[in-house]
């Protein structure tokens, strides 16, 4: 897998660390044998190899340029700060090298603002795209031939991913883990660093794979089940909230979300629960409550399988900060 990290000026390197961070980790949980076989590479980008200033006046040092056209898997563009105009203006070269990266299979994740530069290309023309919630209006008056969803945080349509922060980056890395890597890495990962990700403002809608339009009942249900959690939950019961006949519901759901609601439920009880032993010093009888499960039992195995680790031992490894591959 041949990761690159595009640099341009403004670009912030919280766009680039995490992500870099669970890349190379989880490609270093694969077996010896797979690791020979397929190797992983992580490659700086710039339009010059001389260091390039990113945020908080930090250099990085480029590795190739984008007159070096060799093929990449995934090509991340971290979001800028301020003005992206500016950017996109002084290194316009990155572009044209974007759209054969493209045309050559890349997948091509842009975060926030970096969203201008996929958009920039025209390869957005006619699809559905997110950026970050200061610049919707911008975007939408430069870009009139995209469609702006400003519910979700993540928008894919044909290799182009599109995340809303740093928040649903990191979600969009641990998808790309898992079609990489395998599911279990995946897994290994996100019990990891998932304490170092606030979830708090994740947005209502989390769309992955899909290129359909946004449906506003979907993100009510997901809302509702978010608020009701500590609640006995069925897909009739949300199918009721919204208005929405059983099967219809089931649908929907699983096209945009990319999940069953059953499936979409277990995750979001499962990750309150690894914020409630992170942050909140409650009993794992508690928590479990807290989540929708009166069994602590029950809930201790479904967290064990889903994160490999019991909550016990999860909120030791988060107070002691360690990290144990």
């Amino acid at each position: 897998m041949n990761v690159g990290f595009l640099l341009y000026e403004r670009a912030l390197i919280t766009g680039i660390s995490l992500a870099a961070e669970m890349l190379s980790s989880a490609a270093s949980l694969r077996s010896r044998t797979e690791q020979r076989q397929t190797p992983f590479s992580i490659k700086l980008i710039a339009p010059k190899l001389a260091p390039t200033k990113v945020t908080a006046g930090l250099r990085l040092q480029p590795d190739i340029t984008y007159d070096d056209d060799q093929p990449f898997d995934v090509v991340i563009l971290p979001p800028m700060w301020g003005n992206p105009l500016q950017s996109i203006r002084r290194s316009a070269n990155i572009i044209p090298w974007l759209i054969k990266q493209h045309q050559k299979g890349a997948k091509l994740v842009a975060t926030g603002t970096g969203v201008l530069w996929l958009a920039e290309t025209g390869l957005l023309d006619h699809q559905v795209a997110t950026t970050h919630w200061y610049y919707y209006d911008n975007f939408t008056a430069r870009y009139p031939n995209i469609t702006l969803n400003r519910q979700a945080s993540i928008t894919a349509a044909n290799n182009l991913f599109c995340t809303t922060s740093i928040n649903s980056q990191s979600e969009m890395i641990l998808y790309l883990i898992a079609q990489h890597f395998g599911q279990s890495i995946a897994n290994t990962i996100e019990t990891h660093f998932g304490h170092e990700i606030s979830k708090t403002n994740q947005q209502p809608f989390y769309q992955i794979g899909g290129q359909l339009q946004f449906d506003e009942s979907i993100a009510l249900a997901q809302e509702w089940m978010k608020r009701n959690l500590s609640h006995s939950i069925t897909a009739q019961s949300v199918a009721d909230h919204c208005g929405l006949p059983l099967r219809s519901f089931n649908r929907k759901f699983s096209d945009q979300v990319g999940q069953t609601p059953h499936q979409y439920l277990l995750r979001l009880r499962l990750e309150a629960a690894q914020q409630l032993l992170r942050d909140v010093g409650m009993s794992v009888q508690d928590v479990a409550e807290q989540v929708g499960y009166k069994d602590a039992y029950h809930f201790s195995t479904r967290f064990q399988k889903q994160f490999a680790i019991t909550p016990t031992q999860y909120r030791r490894m988060v107070k002691a900060k360690t990290y144990k591959p």
